[in-house]
């Protein structure tokens, strides 16, 4: 422990943002995959209960449950529902109408989604940073007193690879992180989109009989 803080203190004054932005990227990381949990997006058991009002005609006693569970798959059903009992019944007016919410939806998903990928961004940019500095101090020290302090050459230099191997750290898993994240909304939406997809065609059809 004492070896890494003495690592962490000689890589100069540019280690304490880049830790402050390797906190808040764990923490962010950590939020998304805990609040993009399929249950919280895809509520089976209202989906289900939602289709048995469904299949009854129910449709009041259908809303009241994707109201009680709010979620984006919920939130959209409970829409196309609202525009059903209003009239809109075709098909495509009611796919529209779950388009449009989805519009709204889809993004609250990304949360810190995009800070994510800016740390991931702004890290190895400040381990560069911090690389140009401790050089900058090792050619002063050069100009200053040429080659007879090994020592504060030696202190520059290391500040440099510090800098930039602690930033890397960051950024790698930051930007693991944030494809992984993607990838999740992706596939979450897409069966978000199945889902409400399902409850239309059971409205549609409804419609014909």
């Amino acid at each position: 422990m004492e070896y890494i803080i003495s690592i962490f203190q000689k890589g100069g004054i540019l280690m304490y943002p880049l830790l402050f932005l390797g906190i808040l990227s764990v923490a962010f990381i950590i939020e998304r995959l805990y609040s993009l949990s399929r249950k919280k997006i895809i509520p089976i058991k209202a989906i289900e209960e939602i289709i048995t009002f469904l299949n009854s005609n129910k449709i009041e006693e259908a809303m009241t449950v994707a109201k009680s569970y709010p979620s984006t798959a919920t939130n959209i059903i409970y829409e196309v529902l609202n525009a059903y009992l209003k009239g809109k019944k075709d098909l495509e007016e009611l796919k529209l109408i779950a388009e449009e919410t989805a519009r709204l939806e889809v993004p609250k998903l990304e949360g810190y989604t995009g800070t994510i990928g800016a740390i991931a961004s702004i890290a190895p940019l400040l381990g560069f940073l911090g690389t140009v500095i401790g050089m900058i101090q090792v050619f002063e020290a050069l100009s200053l007193e040429g080659l007879s302090n090994p020592q504060l050459l030696s202190a520059g230099i290391s500040q440099a690879l510090i800098t930039t191997a602690f930033g890397l750290s960051i950024a790698i898993p930051s930007l693991a992180g944030y494809w992984y994240i993607k990838s999740k909304i992706n596939l979450l939406v897409a069966q978000v989109e199945t889902v409400v997809f399902e409850i239309i065609e059971l409205l549609s059809s409804k419609e014909e009989k």
